[in-house]
């Protein structure tokens, strides 16, 4: 089926739901810079939920990163409200300038009822040179 809308979110709008893990912004990126630590994040994608009298469905969902030799995201999960579409675990997404595109295995898609998000879960080493990660933007594609 074809890609009815992609919507996306930039690296900005990252946001910790650790209060101790902060995020950073530089002009391509909320950068994840906390050597010695492991913790969840979390990107809100503007959610077209009924196009034209059409409930969409979620067909993919995708990010794009960066890491250092010590940063890796470890998790990927996707929510519509409160019900959790889909959750990858044991990763070790790791590279410069990774696009990671994830689709849903159900079939039919899930219909979006409340609105979407990506959650990650990311490790970082004790080297502060090279303990960071770089979300550069977060998305999915809606059928």
């Amino acid at each position: 089926m074809a890609i009815s809308q992609a919507m996306w979110v930039h690296g900005h709008a990252l946001q910790n739901e650790d209060p101790a893990l902060t995020v950073g912004r530089i002009g391509w990126a909320g950068q994840i810079r906390h050597p010695g630590t492991s913790g969840w994040y979390h990107l809100a994608i503007p959610t077209a939920v009924i196009i034209t009298d059409v409930r969409m469905r979620v067909d993919a969902a995708m990010i794009m990163f960066s890491t250092g030799a010590q940063g890796a995201i470890k998790s990927f999960h996707v929510w519509d409200g409160n019900n959790k579409l889909l959750g990858l675990d044991g990763l070790n997404l790791t590279g410069t300038n990774v696009f990671s595109r994830n689709v849903l295995p159900q079939n039919p898609r899930p219909s979006v009822q409340w609105g979407l998000g990506i959650s990650i879960y990311t490790t970082l080493g004790t080297d502060p040179n090279t303990a960071w990660i770089d979300i550069h933007s977060g998305g999915v594609d809606l059928i």
